[in-house]
């Protein structure tokens, strides 16, 4: 890919709605975490994670003081 193709991809995304802005944002972010299990293991890990038996209720998130 090159900075003109970059580019492009750059404007489609101003285009966008800011709720599809929002989500580009999410879904980059995650791929960008993918990549760099360093920045946030923990994060890494539970993205990582595919096995439900294993994720956390929204509601146990919010009130979890530490998320672990």
């Amino acid at each position: 890919m090159d900075a003109s193709d970059l580019e492009q991809i750059k404007q489609s995304l101003l285009r966008l709605s800011s709720e599809d802005q929002d989500h580009m944002a999410g879904f980059l972010l995650v791929e960008r975490l993918k990549r760099n299990s360093l920045i946030m293991p923990t994060l890494h890990k539970r993205i990582e994670d595919s096995d439900p038996e294993n994720w956390q209720a929204l509601k146990n998130v919010k009130t979890s003081p530490d998320n672990d």
